[in-house]
């Protein structure tokens, strides 16, 4: 059975940082499993840094946006993984 544990931080630095520790933990899990590492994971950011696109990459993350990101924008970015969905 699968454990879940939820983490309520009320400073947005602790959360940024907990965001990054747990999301490079969740990408490496998921990509490292046979049945669901084929699936793209894209990373939608506001916290946008210099080489924090390469951070996620590495973290396993197979594209990267950022905030604002407008409908049109990230229906764009869908369809680069579902070719041949009219969306």
């Amino acid at each position: 059975m699968s454990k879940r544990i939820l983490i309520v931080e009320d400073r947005e630095d602790n959360r940024a940082i907990l965001r990054d520790l747990l999301s490079n933990e969740a990408t490496r899990r998921i990509k490292g499993d046979a049945n669901l590492g084929a699936n793209p994971i894209i990373a939608v950011t506001s916290y946008a840094l210099s080489g924090d696109e390469a951070k996620a990459r590495t973290a396993g993350c197979d594209d990267y946006a950022t905030k604002p990101l407008s409908p049109r924008q990230l229906l764009a970015k869908l369809r680069e993984y579902l070719p041949g969905e009219d969306g």
